[in-house]
């Protein structure tokens, strides 16, 4: 003969065991519910045993934190993280930082970032936690070693999967680099691939050193999506730099163009009989060359640098060639990119050299 649940109005959620003693005095009522193995019960048991969970996890503390909660703030602190990465500016600079905002986001006491340069696998940044035990045997390593990408080595999967890792017992895991596990004293440890694009073109490795757990697999996850993110910032930085380079050479090419014009417009008008370039060339002696200074000054030009190297102002040059001072400015311009140089005194260095050279010795 089955036992009847005991006449009690089942409990909602809104109405929760006050404490302990009535949460434990419920449960054995539960108990031998289900001992009885009453079918007419099932619907008003569920409901009750539901109520009890939540009351338990409220009895316990109101803000548990649930596996789904650590998700979440990792998360935002990853977004924080590469947020204070891209107001660094430069690529040098977040390559620098990388690490330690791993660490920070995702509770990691050591991280390491490296670069894959060919079938070689270069570590570039190191970065310990102050909680962390500091190894300057391991730093010194990190600074100097290149390791081969070899077959069976853990880091050559990565660029080959494209997946991260973790490893449980690196110490005894044939596919880990030996030596730098020994050197670095690594317990456990997670990876993942840095990869903008679909090619793999660094690491990221961390532990926990000098903490009290081991990583697990959710170490890995979380250092999957700071490398995801990671490497769509650093392809939007490398870009941001090229079109800045390419910008820079472009306004170059047009100042040269526009110093161009600006010397055909300002170039003096001389009431002067031109020979044909065909009748010069046969009265030119066959062995002439023309001098370093006409190869690379024009005539106003050398009028100008002669003015100046006799000392000779802006204003006075301007006087003596009747022209105006812009123009003057335009031409020094000119004649110091000509040159090469960076000023006047420069310019005047390098007129008297040229000079010399013409005459020869005597």
């Amino acid at each position: 003969m089955a036992i009847s649940v005991p006449p009690t109005s089942p409990p909602s959620p809104s109405e929760p065991p006050a404490d302990a003693a009535a949460a434990a005095t419920e449960r054995d009522r539960l108990s031998a519910a289900l001992r009885s193995g009453s079918s007419r019960s099932a619907s008003a048991l569920a409901t009750r045993i539901r109520a009890l969970d939540h009351a338990t996890a409220r009895l316990r503390g109101d803000h548990a934190e649930t596996p789904d909660d650590a998700r979440m703030q990792t998360l935002v602190a990853i977004n924080e993280s590469i947020g204070r990465l891209q107001a660094l500016g430069s690529t040098a600079a977040v390559i620098e930082a990388a690490p330690e905002e791993l660490c920070r986001s995702c509770g990691f006491s050591r991280a390491m970032l490296s670069r894959v340069h060919g079938s070689v696998w270069v570590p570039e940044v190191l970065y310990t936690a102050p909680e962390a035990p500091d190894m300057p045997e391991f730093r010194d390593y990190v600074d100097v070693v290149e390791i081969p990408l070899e077959h069976m080595l853990l880091e050559t999967d990565l660029v080959r999967r494209r997946i991260p890792v973790y490893v449980k017992d690196p110490q005894n895991d044939n596919r880990t680099f030996r030596e730098i596990i020994q050197i670095a004293d690594v317990r456990s440890y997670a990876a993942a691939p840095i990869m903008p694009t679909r090619r793999v073109i660094g690491f990221l490795h961390a532990d926990r050193r000098g903490q009290d757990r081991p990583v697990g697999p959710e170490d890995r996850d979380s250092m999957w999506a700071f490398a995801e993110h990671f490497g769509l910032l650093f392809e939007r930085m490398i870009l941001v730099e090229r079109l800045e380079r390419q910008r820079q050479e472009i306004n170059a090419t047009l100042m040269r163009a526009a110093d161009a014009v600006n010397a055909l417009c300002e170039e003096e008008l001389e009431l002067a009989r031109h020979e044909h370039p065909a009748e010069a060339r046969g009265h030119a002696h066959p062995s002439s060359r023309p001098s370093a200074l006409s190869s690379l000054l024009s005539a106003r030009e050398r009028e100008v640098l002669e003015l100046v190297a006799s000392g000779a102002t802006n204003t006075v040059v301007a006087e003596q060639l009747v022209i105006s001072q812009g123009t003057v400015k335009s031409h020094v311009k000119r004649i110091l990119r000509k040159l090469h140089v960076a000023n006047r005194a420069e310019a005047v260095a390098r007129y008297l050299q040229l000079l010399r050279l013409e005459e020869g010795p005597r």
